[in-house]
């Protein structure tokens, strides 16, 4: 340690001499610098220095205004930089937005589509089950009792007509159908009496006659003249309209009354026959 420590004293007494050298030759260095500079400020014109000062000046006002301009310029950009980088924020998440309400309507209109498709589908199936209700139910018209014929007959080609119209919907055209079933069904619980001119075979006459024709349900079918003098019904098994005997002329007359309502509602022995199964 102490060979280390003479070793750097040593370096240091023999570096000495050239340190001190160095810094002579600087100072002469400086000071002929500054003995020209004075020399040359000695030998120039006052108003050529002054002229130079006012240029230096003008130069240093004009850099300070750049420096200015473009510090406030800087600030400038820095503020539209941070509103731009909002606004992109803003537009990503309008963006995510947009694109969650375009996906859903996509799937909703997909939805659609499918139901239109399953609705035609099921319109056309649906409009083959009503043609062939319609035709059952002309069918079952044409072999139940004559009555009201030209009303269910008008019914059912108005449905007809109802139903081969591409412009009606499939339901208007089911609430059609459904009706008449409705109507059709009805006349099975009801009791009802209107005039219709008949031919009764087996008449003296041998005419058509104007009758009162009561209706029982889907049972039968009777009718008696205006006067209540004579009374017949609807023969099923023989498909025409027959006076019935004296016997139940009283009975015919009082249920007629009850069905208009001007007889009060009692027990009546009509003669409905055997009931066959259609």
């Amino acid at each position: 340690m102490k060979n280390l420590e003479g070793k750097q004293f040593s370096l240091v007494r023999t570096a000495a001499p050239f340190l001190r050298t160095v810094a002579a030759g600087a100072v002469f260095c400086g000071a002929m610098a500054f003995l020209g500079s004075a020399a040359v400020w000695a030998q120039a014109d006052p108003l050529q220095i002054h002229t130079t000062e006012v240029k230096a000046i003008e130069i240093h006002r004009q850099i300070q205004q750049r420096e200015d301009r473009w510090a406030d310029e800087k600030s400038e950009l820095q503020t539209r930089y941070q509103h731009l980088q909002a606004e992109e924020g803003a537009l990503v998440k309008e963006k995510a937005a947009l694109e969650s309400r375009v996906e859903a309507m996509a799937a909703r209109q997909r939805e659609a589509e499918r139901k239109i498709v399953e609705a035609t589908r099921i319109g056309e199936n649906l409009q083959a089950h009503l043609e062939s209700v319609v035709a059952h139910l002309e069918e079952t018209i044409a072999r139940d009792l004559p009555f009201l014929p030209d009303e269910r007959a008008q019914r059912i080609d108005e449905i007809k007509k109802v139903l081969v119209q591409p412009e009606t919907s499939i339901a208007e055209k089911c609430r059609r159908v459904m009706e008449a079933l409705k109507v059709e069904t009805e006349y099975g619980h009801t009791v009802e009496v209107y005039q219709e001119v008949i031919e009764i075979d087996g008449l003296e006459t041998g005419k058509p006659v104007m009758a009162d024709i009561l209706r029982v349900g889907r049972l039968a079918l009777f009718w008696r003249t205006p006067d209540g003098g004579t009374v017949g019904h609807w023969d099923r098994s023989a498909g025409k309209w027959l006076p019935l005997p004296g016997a139940s002329r009283r009975h015919i007359n009082d249920a007629t009354e009850m069905a208009l309502r001007q007889r009060t509602v009692d027990m009546v022995k009509l003669p409905l026959g055997r009931i066959a199964v259609q």
